[in-house]
């Protein structure tokens, strides 16, 4: 999918989200990490005080072109997932749009099942008005929060919330879905986790 594939003038390449997603989906690389070895996955303090959990963190690259690392957060470290506090920390290292993300993002949620009928527009919408455009080392951070919804920081910043708790739980299974299209990478995010 090399619909977005160009160079920009004096910035190196830029590739849109939906190419390096779909791409990744066949050259999915993952980096097997320890936090206790690796002490730079760390959460920002004031993003989720409580997620104080490592769960797991994975890699995604392309022919070698590393997209971004991901990284789970908790308030406990087992049990279900979506039974307590969490948050997804994701680090770019590439340019990417926002509407990109939104659009990626949608499809996955169509691809799961997991958009209620009547709610498609509601959440596209949200997602294209609220999801950052990307600068490479950016930030971006969703936290989980049961029975209210989800808050969206981007370097460390609020940026958006949504109050929706089938929204937010939809959003995160695009990662945490026992189909997501990620499967390595599922296991990485939940490698330190108990009782999955």
């Amino acid at each position: 999918m090399l619909d977005n594939m160009y160079y920009q003038k004096n910035k190196g390449p830029k590739v849109s989200f939906l190419t390096l997603v779909l791409l990744s989906s066949f050259f999915v690389f993952k980096e097997n990490t320890n936090a206790s070895e690796h002490g730079q996955f760390k959460l920002e303090e004031a993003v989720c005080p409580e997620c104080k959990f490592f769960n797991g963190n994975g890699m995604l690259r392309f022919f070698g072109l590393r997209i971004y690392n991901a990284s789970l957060f908790s308030e406990s470290k087992s049990g279900e997932i979506f039974d307590a506090k969490f948050s997804l920390q994701i680090n770019y290292f590439r340019d990417l749009n926002g509407k990109d993300i939104a659009k990626r993002s949608f499809k996955e949620m169509k691809r799961l099942k997991l958009i209620p009928e009547g709610e498609e527009n509601l959440w596209y919408d949200w997602m294209e008005k609220n999801f950052p455009d990307i600068k490479k080392n950016d930030k971006l951070t969703g936290v989980f929060i049961p029975d209210s919804g989800i808050m969206l920081h981007h370097n460390g910043i609020l940026i958006a919330s949504k109050s929706d708790k089938n929204f937010a739980k939809s959003f995160f299974l695009i990662w945490l879905d026992g189909d997501t299209s990620q499967p390595r990478l599922r296991q990485e995010l939940l490698k330190f986790r108990h009782n999955d």
